[in-house]
């Protein structure tokens, strides 16, 4: 009860640490829900009405036994025709079809391209495969002959287009002009997810630009096979929990495609929970992983941040009640009372603010899954499944820390003997604790050595290296900001009865002008570092960009879809083009000790040497690019500084479908930055990619002949733009400028976080001076000296905190210039000024907003205020 009327009596104390209660219970709920609806099971996708998806081993394995790690190609490699025989003769299969699936545009009559589901290009498929949905045709006939094609309801409806018209596509084949031969319509769910173009299944695998072979092998299954839908890979928990007959017959498709030649590794088998995972069209199943490691590096920094600021923010409002604990103590109160006191008062605002958090992480988590989905890191389409785990999660987190600090808190007060607990509440706090201190040392350790061991990667990690630099700031703030504004404290005392106070405040006052500093700081510091850090980066890509580009002209598509390989044949037949080098994008995953890249892909492009030569220049310092070919590769100087790889070594590789293969280096290279850091010979990364198209072609000739036979290839290519030089180089700016607006999305949590702490420890810092301020109005202080005494020392406050977090900004990209895609450091000033002033205007107004209020209050007033 005691506890009940407390938190009603001083509501306005706890007022603060509610507010930022709730919000950090509502950025781990929000962030949680996000992350459990990416990680559960993207469901059947395309393959609803298939019992079982094969296809070939997706797996990428690193190191072995319980040091392996594996992860999951995006498309695994293409499973041989005879897999589809020895999978329909399996006991308890009805059926298998065999499933291609390929990207092209769909031309409208005007030669523009049609509008596609999904947030992501239409894909094509074999007429087989629609019965794995099912679409159900609804006018016309299935495809027949070569020249036959059907389209999904939408995109005939987006086009305009009636059966027996004639329809243009662009494949990775190239143009085609085909014959609409009916119209087919899936569920409103489905044709929302992907568009899909069906032909004949050898027309199908044509055109993919793969050659023969599937993507998948759908099963669908015996009546009496038992629910084989419910596995859920390879073995394991899957099949235990599939029990019987289910089970066995997963196994029995592994073991059986397992066998067939050409077939590498074990084959994976999914359910119906699964199946879209293997549909390289379906961009949801594959982008949530991305989501999961957005969020997961992101919302984890920003629930640290929030973690700390309401830590402090529960230490601040314990520390403001030492003289009602002392009270407590002189009349008989024990420390185990006074502790019991404070927790359930505690634990009563961390429930209220807990469930206060969760209702605000449901009604906002559409919001912020749009601006996820706007800027591309979540797939258009993705909505949050509610899970209750998150929840419970988020309100323990909030209410553990809470409980936490007010332990912590308390603790010095507790230590004292009662008669002594007046005395020492009524002195101002002079020393910091031996675990602060140990913490900030600890905290300033750990961006040092972020900054040192990670400089290869300083670009990635300056917001985590910023965020310990500003937590050591915050732990040690009294000697690091406090000092020095005493210092500066002491030249204002010859600046008038205002000059006066304020100096003696900041003399006096370390621990709360340090608090606030501190609060300032982080908000300079984490914004700072990323407008810097991608400042830095957009400038070196520029730079090196424009060193690497010597093509006087450029093919890209359109739509970024990529264009058909023959498009770079074209272009080098024509008349003045001395070279077209069409560059494929890909990835390599390396498993030789040190060069796994800490269990992820290495970028990769696929070029050939004999079109490169003058068309781009790679600053190749060791072997020769001509040798590029068979097994042979280029690697960046920062794969060989890495891994200590020599010319001739041979490497240990998987491809882009997970592929096994042992590449040879023959040639090391200097500018990888906007391109990648293996070069492939490039009929190898048309093998092996998601899509058998070049990123872009780039073309070495000038001259208006040259222009003129390039604007010819539109006709061939009605999705291909011609650049110029200058032109490219524009829109690689342009993809930086991208880069950077999805990086501000999650920056912008942390400095939501930042800026609320920065307001709510100045208001409860202002709060705290009540007394400070009815004394000296009652020695003689005007109301304008108060005021103007308030606003200086505000002042010196905001400026120091500005600085430290301008000096941490700048701390935690100091090797900036070892990270391959940073270089010299580049200060944007305009935006460094932004930030500056933004973190001014929110300390300013966090202090002298709330001090104004008490200002304009009456003597007499501020004089019976609860102290």
């Amino acid at each position: 009860m005691l506890g009940l009327r407390t938190l009603r009596t001083r509501a306005g104390s706890f007022a603060g640490a509610f507010v930022m209660l709730a919000v950090t219970v509502t950025i781990v709920a929000a962030a949680g829900q996000l992350m459990a609806t990416a990680l559960g099971a993207p469901g059947a996708g395309r393959f609803a009405a298939a019992d079982a998806v094969v296809r070939a081993d997706p797996d990428v394995t690193f190191g072995h036994g319980e040091d392996a790690e594996t992860v999951e190609v995006r498309r695994a490699a293409l499973l041989p025709a005879s897999a589809v025989a020895r999978a329909a003769a399996v006991p308890g299969v009805r059926a298998a079809v065999g499933d291609v699936a390929f990207p092209l545009t769909v031309l409208g009559r005007d030669g523009s391209p049609l509008p596609t589901s999904g947030d992501a290009p239409a894909h094509g498929h074999g007429w087989a495969s629609a019965a794995l949905t099912p679409y159900r045709l609804v006018d016309g006939r299935p495809p027949s002959a070569a020249h036959d094609v059907v389209l999904d309801a939408d995109l005939a409806r987006a086009g305009g287009l009636g059966v027996g018209e004639r329809v243009r596509v662009v494949t990775p084949s190239g143009a085609e002009t085909l014959r609409l031969s009916g119209v087919a319509r899936a569920s409103a769910a489905q044709q929302e997810r992907q568009s899909a173009v069906f032909l004949t299944e050898r027309r199908a695998q044509r055109l993919s630009g793969l050659g023969d072979g599937f993507n998948t092998i759908a099963i669908v299954a015996d009546v009496d096979a038992g629910d084989a839908s419910t596995d859920a890979g390879r073995g394991g928990a899957g099949d235990a929990g599939n029990g019987g007959a289910g089970a066995s017959l997963h196994a029995r498709l592994r073991d059986a495609i397992g066998a067939v030649p050409g077939v590498h590794g074990e084959p994976q088998v999914l359910g119906d929970r699964d199946a879209a995972t293997a549909d390289a069209g379906d961009p949801r199943a594959f982008e949530r992983v991305t989501l999961v490691a957005v969020m997961g590096s992101g919302g984890g920094i920003t629930t640290a941040i929030a973690v700390f600021v309401v830590a402090g923010t529960i230490a601040f409002v314990v520390g403001r009640r030492r003289r009602e604990i002392a009270l407590l103590r002189a009349i008989g109160a024990t420390p185990g009372q006074v502790r019991r006191l404070l927790l359930w008062e505690t634990a009563l605002v961390g429930l209220l603010a807990g469930v206060a958090g969760c209702l605000a992480a449901a009604a906002l988590s559409g919001t912020f899954t749009d601006a996820l989905v706007s800027v591309g890191l979540a797939p258009d389409g993705f909505a949050v499944a509610p899970h209750w785990i998150p929840y419970a999660i988020a309100v323990a987190t909030g209410s553990v820390v809470a409980l936490l600090a007010a332990l912590l808190a308390v603790r010095r007060a507790l230590a004292v003997r009662p008669g002594e607990a007046l005395v020492a509440a009524a002195q101002p706090q002079r020393r910091m604790g031996i675990v602060r201190i140990l913490l900030g040392l600890i905290a300033l350790g750990g961006g040092i050595a972020l900054v040192v061991t990670l400089s290869f990667a300083a670009i990635s990690y300056a917001s985590l290296a910023a965020f310990c630099f500003a937590i050591a700031i915050a732990l040690l703030a009294p000697v690091v900001l406090g000092w020095p504004a005493a210092l500066a404290g002491r030249l204002l005392h010859g600046a008038g009865g205002a000059g006066f106070l304020a100096g003696s405040a900041l003399a006096t006052g370390r621990f709360r002008v340090g608090a606030v500093g501190a609060a300032i700081a982080l908000i300079v510091a984490l914004a700072g570092a990323q407008v810097v850090s991608l400042a830095t980066a957009r400038s070196a890509a520029e730079q090196e960009s424009a060193e690497r580009v010597t093509a006087g002209h450029m093919l890209v598509a359109r739509d970024g879809d990529g264009l058909p390989p023959s498009v770079a044949a074209a272009a080098a037949r024509l008349p003045g083009v001395a070279a077209a080098a069409g560059v494929v994008s890909s990835e390599v995953y390396l498993l030789d000790r040190d060069l796994t890249h800490d269990g992820d892909s290495w970028d990769a492009v696929g070029l050939d040497p004999t079109a490169t030569r003058d068309a781009l220049d790679l600053g190749v310092r060791a072997g020769s690019l001509d040798d590029v070919r068979g097994d042979g590769i280029a690697i960046s100087d920062t794969v060989a500084e890495d891994g200590g790889v020599r010319l001739g070594q041979v490497l240990n590789a998987r491809l882009a479908d997970a592929t096994p293969a042992r590449l040879r280096v023959v040639a090391i290279y200097d500018r990888s930055n906007g391109l990648g850091d293996v070069v492939l010979p490039r009929a190898t990364a048309l093998a092996h990619a998601t899509a058998a198209l070049d990123d872009a072609v780039f073309v070495a000739g000038d001259g208006a002949q040259v222009t003129r036979g390039l604007r010819t290839l539109d006709d061939a290519v009605p999705t291909l733009a011609v650049k110029s030089r200058a032109d490219y180089l524009d829109s690689v700016d342009a993809q930086q400028q991208e880069v950077a607006s999805t990086q501000w999305v999650i920056a912008a949590l942390m400095l939501l976080v930042a800026a609320m702490a920065a307001f709510n420890t100045g208001a409860m810092a202002a709060a705290e001076r009540r007394s400070e301020l009815v004394l000296a109005r009652l020695g003689g202080a005007t109301r304008r000296q108060v005021a103007g005494a308030l606003t200086l020392e505000a002042l010196v406050t905001t400026l120091v905190g500005l600085a430290a977090g301008a000096g941490v900004a700048l701390a935690s990209l100091a090797l900036v210039g070892d990270d391959p895609t940073g270089g010299p450091l580049v200060v944007p000033w305009a935006g460094a000024a932004l930030v500056l002033a933004v973190g001014a205007t929110l300390g300013l107004l966090g202090t002298l907003l709330p001090a104004a209020l008490l200002g304009r209050a009456r003597l007499t007033v501020l004089a019976g205020l609860r102290e």
